[in-house]
């Protein structure tokens, strides 16, 4: 990746690694990590049947392409004495160190100064919730979005026949680490040049994770947490703002009621989960193709989409979102939402830790903050569309967010 020698940049991705490799080996982090030490002990016995039919929470519900860093990340602990939980984070990591560095690139390729473009690059490596999120808790976020942020610069870039088989690829090999990804395609597909070209870019990346899942299929390992996992209610989006008693049950070990009762509201969005984000994408995709906006500009809005509309959301999925809305000019914005969310980000993992002792502080600092994020999403959504159809209207080169030119 060429672009990238600037001495400032390389001295902001020092430091933020610096920091993530201090949190990754002074701290365990969350169970998650449990969950990739189970997972990492079945690929090395070869056991694909412990690593997705555990059982419980302690499963795998993702694609196996991480897994091969993780059994890596076991040999070298049993090898060397060094923590798993340090190794495993090593790869969320480093896939932020791609994130700094492909969004100072591609804010190069769109004019923007030298200062911006650092700003854009700090964003992610001194960011508190992707620090947060590759640092303590090890979650792989990061690794995913990475080839499709990838992604989409080869497709705005490169004007060669191929460029949907190689963005198509790159989208795949992402979904093999974490499914959503595959959602980008809906982003990339409005600005398709053919039916076959958008036909191109969707075998690829199919064809991936065709590649990865088949073998554990025709093995008959059950793939139902992979292929229909919808997250867990209480904990942010929709399913807090229409039920903030169990998100504050969450956060405090409380004795208020565990679950929504059935026929609740809560419940209802939650059993009709994947039809209510369905009809979301449907939308999205009907408003894409109608105004065809820049493919930044769609990437941007797709994930306001998802996280306004969304029944469930955790603070690790904002690694999805916030690299396009940086890329898209929006670097005063999500600054901004980083510093609003240190306290929640801090009351969240304070809660997830296997020591936590019940704290109605938790649900303080937690709950009203992750409502107000859902109806800052639910706002940005909005004034994103509204931006795309002036744009339309007044054919102005998408080059600039409302509040940070980057000529």
């Amino acid at each position: 990746m060429g672009g990238v020698r600037s001495r400032p940049l390389w001295v902001l991705v020092a430091l933020g690694l610096a920091i993530r490799v201090a949190l990754a080996f002074a701290f365990r982090g969350t169970n998650h990590i449990l969950i990739e030490q189970i997972a990492a002990s079945g690929v090395r016995n070869w056991n694909w049947h412990s690593v997705y039919e555990s059982g419980g929470f302690i499963e795998w519900t993702y694609p196996p392409l991480f897994l091969g860093w993780l059994a890596g990340a076991s040999w070298l602990s049993d090898a060397t004495g060094l923590s798993f939980h340090g190794l495993a984070k090593l790869g969320p990591s480093l896939a932020d160190v791609g994130l700094a560095l492909a969004i100072y690139v591609y804010l190069g390729w769109r004019g923007a100064r030298e200062r911006l473009r650092l700003a854009g690059a700090a964003l992610i490596m001194l960011g508190p919730s992707f620090i947060a999120v590759s640092g303590y808790h090890g979650q792989i976020d990061s690794v995913a979005i990475l080839p499709a942020v990838i992604a989409l610069m080869v497709w705005e870039r490169d004007t060669s026949p191929n460029r949907a088989l190689w963005a198509g690829l790159l989208i795949g090999v992402g979904a093999a680490v974490k499914l959503p990804p595959l959602l980008l395609l809906l982003a990339l597909l409005g600005s398709a040049r053919s039916w076959r070209e958008g036909a191109a870019l969707v075998g690829a990346a199919l064809a991936v994770l065709l590649v990865t899942l088949g073998p554990l299929w025709v093995r008959g390992i059950d793939l139902t947490h992979v292929v229909r996992y919808t997250g867990v209610p209480g904990w942010g989006g929709l399913s807090l703002v229409v039920d903030p008693a169990f998100g504050w049950h969450s956060l405090t070990l409380s004795t208020l009621p565990p679950r929504p009762a059935h026929g609740d509201l809560a419940q209802t969005i939650q059993d009709n989960a994947r039809w209510i984000t369905a009809v979301a994408l449907a939308t999205y995709m009907g408003f894409v193709l109608r105004y065809r906006p820049a493919t930044v500009d769609a990437a941007a809005l797709l994930w306001l989409v998802i996280y306004a509309f969304s029944p469930n959301f955790f603070l690790n999925y904002l690694a999805w979102g916030l690299p396009f809305l940086i890329m898209a000019g929006f670097l005063v914005e999500v600054a901004a939402l980083e510093v609003l969310l240190i306290a929640p980000t801090v009351a969240y993992y304070v809660a997830l830790a296997p020591s936590s002792a019940p704290s109605t502080t938790t649900g303080v600092l937690y709950v009203p903050a992750m409502i107000a994020l859902w109806v800052a999403w639910l706002v940005a959504t909005l004034a994103v569309a509204r931006r795309i159809v002036q744009r339309r209207q007044t054919d102005v080169t998408p080059l600039q967010s409302p509040l940070v030119s980057l000529s």
